[in-house]
């Protein structure tokens, strides 16, 4: 009896904290803001995972859209639901999962912000199945959309439970190791290979790719009662930098941070120079964390110093409806475009951003690029846009190509490169089919 009256309090206290959001969140998507976002993320849906962005909530399920006051998630890293948080445009979600003791008195994987010994964990934290279920909600609902789950397990061993759950919950939406795993060994640890981009993974039908720190092959519990198997669902690691196989390259956002232009590259991100592989900071701003290492506030201006680092998965806490985060994370279009009925090619403007023109008009330059070197320039040469790669291929040479940048990074060294050249105006590689889909070419 206990429990059905707790949990019709739940229910009730869910509803009531996702009413408060609702009318909100619809506003937030018809703002230029999650336009200009949507449209970034096809910008780099071609792009391999190392130069494609992901923009992520850290501890995802540690909300208070699921906080019972005294009793569950009272020191919360977010402000709004899982599912809402991707629909704010978030497309990295983390879990923080622990085998526990949960509301029917037995253990269980349940969702909470614990430490290595649980510390922090209450028996009323939700399990891990819930969560999975707002995952696929969304992904049902979503399905041209590609996101990372990111697990930081402590599970005693029980990853084949974890793995059955989410197979049962997910498994249509998985892109499984099993899909690039070459040395042909059974239940493998396998690396997230950073050459796979979004369009790799739809292409398959797929849209969820689940990622974790380390490898483990022996030292699981249940596997004889759960058939999941852990490393044929979940990739052990991203990409493959020396000395930290079957890891994430990541660091939180505290005091030791540099800011832009250092951004921790001689540190954290040391080993990998020509950035191979992703790159993640966190925040982590609860009193818990606190407890063991500091950390600082993200605000707006780092979180766009992050992305013009290279950081592509800037990963934040207390994200809430129109953060001011959200539009630091736009790179690409000028306020308020594109622009309906002015045009269907796309210039750079400087000082503004992307802007949508007429193809007719006659631009000083074209952005260039070589495939080979990722070298992306500026070159001066008047005219229209349809003559932008017979332009790069003549002027800059066989190797150069017309494209548009496809990441915060690229676009603050492109724009650095026209003021250098004194051009305003500079011709991309973008344009808009006939299906009425933004479609750009890629260094």
């Amino acid at each position: 009896m206990l429990k059905k009256i707790f949990s019709t309090f739940i229910v009730s206290h869910v509803i009531c904290s996702g009413l408060a959001v609702a009318s909100d969140i619809t506003d937030y998507k018809e703002s230029w803001v999650a336009q200009a976002l949507a449209l970034q993320r096809d910008i780099d849906r071609d792009a391999p995972f190392n130069q494609a962005t992901f923009i992520g909530t850290h501890n995802s399920e540690n909300s208070v859209a699921y906080q019972i006051p005294f009793i569950r998630y009272v020191d919360p890293n977010q402000q709004i639901s899982i599912y809402n948080q991707l629909e704010m445009g978030v497309r990295s979600i983390e879990f923080d999962v622990h085998w526990y003791t949960g509301l029917h008195a037995a253990k269980d994987i349940l969702l909470c912000h614990g430490m290595n010994n649980h510390l922090g964990c209450s028996v009323f934290d939700r399990p891990v199945t819930e969560g999975l279920q707002e995952l696929r909600d969304w992904l049902q609902n979503n399905p041209n959309e590609v996101v990372i789950l990111y697990f930081d397990r402590t599970l005693d061993g029980h990853e084949p439970r974890l793995a059955s759950y989410l197979a049962g919950y997910l498994d249509s939406f998985i892109y499984r190791p099993t899909l690039v795993r070459k040395n042909g060994e059974p239940q493998s640890c396998v690396s997230l290979p950073t050459t796979l981009s979004k369009s790799d993974i739809l292409k398959t039908g797929k849209q969820l790719v689940i990622v974790t720190k380390g490898c483990n092959i022996d030292a699981y519990q249940e596997q004889d009662k759960y058939l999941g198997i852990w490393n044929d669902t979940v990739f052990a690691g991203i990409g493959n930098t020396q000395g930290k196989l079957y890891s994430i390259l990541d660091s939180s956002f505290d005091e030791d941070f540099k800011n832009f232009p250092e951004c921790d590259k001689h540190t954290t991100f040391n080993d990998d120079a020509q950035h191979k592989n992703i790159w993640r900071i966190f925040e982590d701003r609860t009193i818990l964390s606190s407890i063991e290492k500091p950390t600082r506030k993200l605000f707006a201006k780092e979180e766009k110093d992050l992305l013009r680092c290279g950081i592509n998965w800037p990963t934040m806490d207390m994200l809430t409806v129109n953060d001011e985060r959200l539009a630091a994370a736009v790179w690409s279009w000028a306020p308020n475009y594109p622009q309906k009925n002015n045009g269907i090619c796309a210039l750079y403007k400087n000082g503004e951003g992307i802007e949508n023109v007429s193809c007719t008009q006659t631009i000083a330059a074209y952005a260039c690029g070589n495939h080979e070197t990722r070298e992306l320039k500026p070159v001066i040469a008047a005219g229209v846009w349809q003559d932008g790669e017979s332009v790069c291929q003549s002027t800059a040479g066989a190797a150069w190509h017309f494209v548009t940048p496809i990441n915060d990074e690229q676009m603050y060294n492109f724009k650095e490169a026209t003021v250098a050249l004194g051009l305003s105006e500079v011709w991309l590689n973008y344009h808009l089919d006939e299906k009425g889909h933004w479609l750009a070419s890629r260094v």
